[in-house]
C-alpha cells in the first residue's frame, strides 16, 4: 500500500501523511456520525464513559473535547479501526502481524477548546515493542485556527522526555 519513499520517510521523520485513504463518502459519514455524538452531548453535564467535555460545555452550546472509544459506541467508527486501506498501510510498515489497541476522537474546534501541548504519545502509552503507531484520521481541513497536528522530526528515535515535571 505504501511506496518505498513513504516507508523511508516514516522511518526517517517518524510520521507520514497518506492522503485519500478514505473516500469522500466515508469521510462525510464519519462527520455525520460525529455531529450526532456532539448533538447527544447536549444531555451530558459531566465527563462520562463517552465524553470528555470542555469547561464551557452546555446544553445550549455543546462543546466536546474528546469522544472516548468511538469504535465501541458506533459501527462507523468500529469499521474505521479495521479499514482495509489503513490496515494495509500499517502492514507496509511492519508486516502482517498488527494489533489494534484503542481509539479516541479528539475534537479540535476552532474558537474554543483546550490546547493539547507538545507531547510524545509513548510517555502515555508505554509498550515494550516500539513498533507502535498513532493513526490520525483528519476529517476536516487543518488550519492554525483549529490546532493542527504538528510533528517534530526524529523525536520517535528517543529519548522519551519526562512529561510530569
Amino acid at each position: 500500500m505504501l511506496t518505498q519513499a513513504q516507508i523511508d520517510e516514516y522511518n526517517r521523520v517518524g510520521a507520514i501523511v497518506v492522503p485519500d485513504i478514505l473516500s469522500p463518502t466515508e469521510v462525510q459519514e464519519l462527520q455525520r456520525v460525529t455531529d450526532e455524538f456532539v448533538e447527544r452531548a447536549r444531555k451530558v453535564t459531566a465527563h462520562d464513559e463517552v465524553y470528555d467535555l470542555e469547561d464551557t460545555h452546555s446544553a445550549q452550546e455543546p462543546r466536546v473535547r474528546r469522544i472516548k472509544t468511538p469504535h465501541v459506541h458506533h459501527p462507523a467508527y468500529g469499521a474505521l479501526v479495521k479499514h482495509p486501506k489503513i490496515v494495509a498501510c500499517l502492514q507496509s510498515l511492519w508486516g502482517p502481524d498488527i494489533r489494534f489497541d484503542t481509539a479516541k476522537l479528539n475534537m479540535k474546534s476552532a474558537g474554543f477548546g483546550a490546547a493539547v501541548e507538545w507531547h510524545q504519545d509513548w510517555a502515555f502509552y508505554p509498550h515494550t515493542n516500539d513498533d507502535l503507531a498513532a493513526v490520525g484520521v483528519m476529517m476536516d481541513d487543518m488550519a492554525l485556527e483549529n490546532g493542527p497536528l504538528m510533528i517534530i522530526p526524529d523525536t520517535h528515535k528517543g529519548p522519551v522526555f519526562d512529561h510530569h515535571f
